[in-house]
């Protein structure tokens, strides 16, 4: 027996494309759910922007068939918005409480698809415990919604499995196969391919170089750093190829995506001279309340914000080099070869022959993304690197921040290529923390 949902404003706040969770059902969401919702997204922090993030969501379904009557989705779930306003002084709707309060008509709603669908299951979705008691008093059944929330799985990742054990031992024979040759068709450029057998087991990895090539990745160890997982080993091959000027990096914390793209970039600049520097920029954008004003010169105002990168880097020095490695990473900035700048200053430069990391893009816009990718200059590389689950900015959310919209609209490019980290490497707890927190 198909589903009815009605769905609150708490459940939408908490999971933004809450319905995706909901498969082979229908979802209603009352016309006072979308006043709410409005009114959330002026807010900063969390509940604003899953507002912002469920509005833009609905807008883009409202675009394929009239929202009103119900648009289908994938999953066979179809979304629609119950635009009526019931007259709270019906016999019906009594001890409701004040017409014009959301939860009021919220309920209202739930109580009349309750009663012209007798032959379906109709349940009330919220995540507000008063409301589902409300619900339950009235004979509707309601549930708390704490499913998955919009997540890196729902962009482009940049890879992927596929079974097929005679493409993969050709790959390992050949160095190159033509991928059509084996059915495989549908790969963006620089996308990459783990070939594994039915039983699981990897045996050869490989990415789209041109129309219908794909080359054998092989495993390389940049300033003497080990690749930990396919997606490191990914991202090392896509910042060592010359030809692709541009890539993007998502990923939970504790992935590795900053220690990788700096161990590659500095083997590029100090090791193999590829590029004549390495330039750092980072958001000045503060986790939770600004601690105000910092005393010192610039460098000393910008020390705190580098903090994370300054850390990566005794890593990778004490791992290459031994010794002082605060000496021998200052001696490098005196001769230009690494610059660590707030995205602030990027602003009219051209810079050329440099790699160009943007770390924590997740928290720039558009605007600022492409003011950035216009300032590189002949046989310059660029590297965004983000989560997309830990924004700071309160006007950005994770389908309008500038790193996903990069990642969108550079995935058919030749001249680009996009990993998503998903296995943490840091520790158990951060791992633990960054999957169940």
């Amino acid at each position: 027996m198909r589903k009815i949902y009605v769905f609150d404003t708490s459940a939408l706040i908490y999971d933004p494309s809450a319905w995706n969770q909901f498969p082979n059902s229908d979802i209603i969401i009352p016309i006072a759910v979308l006043n709410e919702l409005d009114k959330l997204k002026k807010q900063s922090g969390e509940a604003g922007r899953n507002a912002r993030v469920c509005i833009r969501l609905l807008d883009e379904i409202s675009d394929k068939m009239d929202i009103t009557t119900g648009v289908q989705l994938e999953n066979d779930v179809m979304v629609k918005i119950d635009a009526s306003y019931n007259d709270m002084s019906d016999s019906l709707f009594a001890g409701f409480g004040d017409p014009n309060y959301g939860d009021s008509q919220i309920l209202a709603c739930a109580l009349v698809n309750w009663n012209e669908h007798p032959e379906h299951d109709v349940t009330l979705v919220s995540n507000d415990i008063n409301l589902r008691v409300k619900a339950k008093a009235r004979g509707i059944d309601a549930v708390v919604h704490d499913g998955m929330k919009y997540s890196l799985s729902d962009i482009y990742s940049g890879a992927r499995v596929i079974v097929n054990e005679d493409a993969g031992l050709d790959l390992q024979r050949f160095n190159y196969i033509t991928g059509s040759d084996y059915g495989i068709t549908e790969l963006s450029p620089n996308e990459y391919v783990a070939f594994n057998t039915p039983e699981g087991d990897c045996i050869a990895m490989g990415r789209l170089v041109s129309k219908d090539r794909l080359k054998l990745l092989k495993k390389t160890y940049p300033w003497g750093i080990s690749p930990r997982n396919k997606e490191q080993s990914y991202a090392i091959d896509l910042i060592m190829d010359k030809d692709v000027d541009l890539v993007t990096l998502i990923g939970k914390a504790g992935t590795g995506k900053s220690l990788m793209v700096l161990a590659t970039a500095l083997e590029l600049v100090m090791s193999k001279k590829e590029y004549e520097k390495l330039i750092i920029y980072r958001p000045i954008q503060s986790v939770g309340n600004d601690i105000g004003f910092l005393p010192g010169t610039k460098e000393e105002k910008l020390a705190p914000w580098f903090q994370a990168i300054m850390d990566n880097f005794e890593v990778l020095f004490a791992n290459k080099i031994g010794g002082d490695w605060k000496r021998d990473l200052e001696m490098f900035q005196k001769k230009g070869r690494i610059e660590m700048e707030a995205i602030t200053y990027i602003r009219g430069r051209s810079i050329p022959n440099a790699i160009i990391l943007i770390d924590e893009c997740q928290n720039l816009s558009k605007e600022e993304v492409k003011t950035i990718l216009t300032r590189a200059g002949e046989g310059t590389k660029i590297i965004l690197t983000g989560d997309i689950e830990q924004i700071d900015n309160s006007l950005l959310d994770a389908t309008s921040n500038g790193l996903t919209h990069v990642i969108e609209k550079f995935k058919d490019s030749q001249l680009a290529g996009h990993i998503t980290f998903t296995q943490g490497e840091r520790s158990k707890l951060a791992t633990l923390a960054a999957e169940i927190l």
